[in-house]
């Protein structure tokens, strides 16, 4: 039996999107407001605040959400998460078979920037409920945190903008009367550092529309792949209300990456972060 995370195998048509679509390092959003000195940097600070802002993005205790594909009006669950965002405590929880249910429990926060090696102190990955042995610990949990970074950034991108690392940069002539649209691209940070991505900006709302990108893997003259981002949710936060898009839909052909479950509890169970059964 494989002992490796499946990274979406019955919907090839976007595994090059869904597998590491996501350079940003995997720092939580700061409460500091950044200067804002370039058009872009006001076009990206207009886009964090239009889905809540550094404050209430701060003040979020916890994230739940299942991480999908859609296609032919099928879902398939890849992943299912749970975040405590204020200690960087990490559930993840996949499927690798009928009888086949693996619960990594870690710490986000003691993975270095990029976690391009795997971190054995990091946490416990369980299959069916017994711990793995070492060796396939550490290759899990690597490849966990690898899920989390992917799968948050599919989700969290428009408050990701300034992170560490991270170039922002206004295309004016991309740009039209609907749409403000900036183009990232990345220093020596995350686990794609070749990545780049065009987010187009309402310019009536400041919620992300939809975005491009060109990945490090893919071919030099490949042409970017473009997701609408749709159905929005609002979540009160204590420091105000965050929006979420539950729903990526391709551009090009059909079906896209979907949230089935999307919230932001304001409590979890106990042990949350410590059972090694599947609740999620």
């Amino acid at each position: 039996m494989s002992r490796s995370l499946r990274l979406v195998p019955l919907f090839v048509f976007v595994l090059a999107a869904t597998l590491l679509a996501g350079c940003g390092v995997d720092s939580r959003p700061a409460p500091e407001v950044p200067a804002l000195e370039t058009r872009a940097d006001t076009v990206a600070m207009r886009l964090y605040e239009a889905h809540g802002g550094p404050a209430a993005w701060a003040s979020m205790p916890y994230l739940r959400f299942d991480f999908g594909v859609e296609r032919n009006g099928e879902t398939h669950v890849v992943a299912k998460h749970l975040w405590n965002r204020h200690t960087g405590a990490y559930r993840l929880e996949w499927q690798a078979g009928p009888d086949s249910q693996y619960v990594a429990l870690f710490d986000v926060d003691a993975f270095g920037e990029g976690a391009s090696e795997s971190a054995p102190d990091a946490g416990q990955v369980y299959l069916n409920g017994a711990a793995v042995d070492a060796a396939a610990n550490a290759e899990l949990l690597r490849r966990a945190h690898q899920r989390f970074v992917n799968d948050t950034y599919w989700l969290l991108a428009p408050v990701k903008a300034f992170d560490p690392g991270v170039n922002r940069a206004y295309v004016a002539d991309s740009s039209d009367a609907r749409h403000d649209v900036i183009r990232l691209t990345f220093g020596d940070v995350g686990l794609t550092p070749g990545d780049r991505y065009w987010l187009y900006v309402n310019a009536e709302t400041g919620r992300l529309d939809r975005w491009a990108f060109h990945l490090q893997g893919m071919d030099d003259e490949a042409a970017p792949r473009a997701f609408a981002w749709t159905d929005y949710r609002a979540f009160d936060v204590p420091g105000g209300t965050v929006h979420l898009a539950a729903r990526k839909e391709a551009q090009e052909g059909e079906g896209g990456i979907v949230f089935p479950t999307l919230d932001v509890p304001a409590s979890v169970p106990d042990d949350a972060f410590t059972n090694p059964e599947p609740q999620l």
